[in-house]
């Protein structure tokens, strides 16, 4: 095994904040090649195949290589996403304290489930997000609408599988435009005539530099608005309500600020013009002829909007 282990040690790595990482793909590869050099990939049984992941875990901690881990976009381009060996330790740091607050730390809230994105939460693909990126995802409205097309035709098509589809082709296939963007294709059938969809990831950041992931429609245009939402977050106490919010975000996104006096809404008018924080108010139908008082706030820098309870602010 000593001749395998110097194989490893000449394999490329790359640097993620001061700590180096290495293909985990490429030591499969390296070892399989090595144990199994007449074998094509696909031939290989399960036993050769759980020799070869023990053999490759065996040399990579002897090598000093503590952990595996998942690298994605920002920390890595598109292209190099995927599974890496890490010599960083892997030991789970102090949890923060949980404090309810709009804009900074969205990312975190999110990933503890304190907040949740205000589109896909409500079709339930927040686990399928979960298994593909460790940072926030959000779709555009014209991603949401095609997959509810999709779903409405006569094609057996399901929201979980649809995001799943979408999710991993713009992880394994497409064109890097930039480092922070790729566009790729999704095959769905169902809509129309047209099985092949074309889609843009966009690797972009809040006002607190959180990043999170936008996955739009190739050809889409930005909707008519006075103001961009960016990535639009709900609180749990809000889906619970169960209520399609995207009316109301329209509204605020026009300049309808809903139940607010003068003064507030005057404060509004400044805000779009002058950048500041933005916050709607209104009392949505939550059924049996009761509503709920909801609030819709916008960031400063238009990167985030959340909707929220007021005693959740």
């Amino acid at each position: 095994m000593k001749e395998l282990k110097e194989h490893i040690t000449t394999l490329p790595t790359i640097m993620v904040g001061g700590e180096t990482y290495l293909s985990y793909q490429a030591v499969t590869n390296t070892v399989a090649a090595f144990l199994f050099p007449t074998l094509p990939a696909d031939q290989i049984d399960e036993a050769g195949y759980q020799r070869i992941l023990e053999t490759a875990d065996t040399l990579c901690r002897e090598l000093g290589y503590a952990g595996v881990v998942k690298l994605v976009p920002p920390d890595v381009q598109f292209f190099e996403m995927g599974l890496y060996w890490t010599a960083a330790s892997q030991s789970s740091p102090e949890p923060d304290p949980v404090v309810i607050h709009v804009g900074p730390g969205r990312a975190e809230m999110m990933q503890d489930g304190l907040l949740l994105d205000a589109r896909l939460s409500q079709l339930g693909l927040d686990e399928v997000t979960r298994q593909h990126f460790k940072i926030p995802v959000t779709a555009s409205d014209g991603v949401i609408d095609l997959m509810h097309r999709a779903v409405a035709s006569d094609w057996p098509n399901d929201f979980k599988g649809l995001w799943h589809d979408i999710c991993g082709m713009s992880i394994a296939g497409g064109k890097d435009v930039n480092p922070i963007e790729r566009l790729f294709t999704v095959i769905i059938r169902g809509v129309g005539s047209r099985r092949y969809w074309h889609f843009k990831a966009s690797i972009e950041h809040d006002h607190a530099g959180s990043p999170y992931l936008r996955i739009a429609l190739g050809d889409e245009r930005r909707p008519d608005r006075l103001f961009e939402l960016g990535h639009v977050v709900m609180t749990p106490g809000v889906a619970a309500l169960g209520v399609d919010f995207a009316p109301f975000l329209a509204r605020h996104s026009q300049a309808d600020w809903g139940d607010l006096d003068s003064f507030d809404k005057r404060q509004n008018d400044i805000a779009v013009k002058e950048g500041l924080r933005i916050l709607s108010a209104y009392d949505v139908p939550v059924g049996n002829g009761e509503t709920e008082h909801i609030w819709i706030i916008t960031e400063a820098d238009r990167s985030t909007t959340c909707v929220l309870k007021p005693s959740e602010y």
